[in-house]
């Protein structure tokens, strides 16, 4: 069997474990409109992995809405940072490294898996599947449009275009639901940016 493609850039970790509070500082204070609208589709009390929890703003925001985050970063200074706000440990969690098998109710990864390169993303989408409770949600941000490569702060972005997004998506197991939608909008450093959102529901 092939080894796994690693779903890590080196320059990208390098950039959240060196610049974690200018990251941090540069995001704003409140969780995107479009996992605001997510949220209202938890069941009360969910149990919810988050994959890149950044300095924690949104699973500040789950818990204060009662939910029970599981929050995971691949950087371990991000991690800190989510620990301090959070009052509790993140954890420290490469997406390569998750091996729950039905143990949420919801994964969720805002402007995370945008980083991971396409050849390794089909195998990151299976493991959140597997994650997953049967009717478990599965949130996600990415940029689209243009090619895949890095920013001017050396960070990689996949550029998941709508095709490739379905494409993975279905491949990763059966979901129920699988929605897809499409906005203009700013990166953290204000930096022009379309976005493409994904919503899906495990079957």
């Amino acid at each position: 069997m092939p080894a796994e493609v690693s779903p890590y850039d080196p320059r990208t970790l390098a950039f959240y474990n060196t610049r974690a509070v200018d990251y941090a500082t540069a995001r704003p204070d409140r969780v995107s409109r479009e996992l605001e609208a997510f949220l209202p589709r938890l069941a009360p009390a969910s149990r919810v992995l988050e994959l890149g929890c950044g300095a924690g703003y949104d699973a500040a925001e789950l818990e204060r809405q009662g939910h029970s985050v599981d929050a995971t970063d691949g950087s371990a200074a991000m991690a800190a940072l989510a620990s301090r706000r959070l009052s509790r440990p993140a954890r420290v969690l490469r997406f390569d490294e998750l091996e729950a098998e039905a143990d949420y109710d919801a994964v969720i990864a805002c402007a995370s898996l945008l980083h991971v390169p396409h050849a390794a993303l089909p195998s990151v989408l299976a493991r959140i599947h597997r994650a997953l409770r049967p009717g478990g949600w599965h949130f996600a941000s990415y940029k689209t449009e243009g090619r895949p490569g890095w920013d001017r702060h050396d960070r990689y972005y996949n550029r998941l275009s709508r095709t490739d997004a379905d494409r993975f998506y279905a491949g990763a197991g059966p979901w129920d639901l699988v929605e897809f939608e499409e906005r203009d909008g700013e990166g953290y450093f204000a930096e022009p940016s379309r976005w493409l959102f994904v919503t899906a529901r495990k079957g």
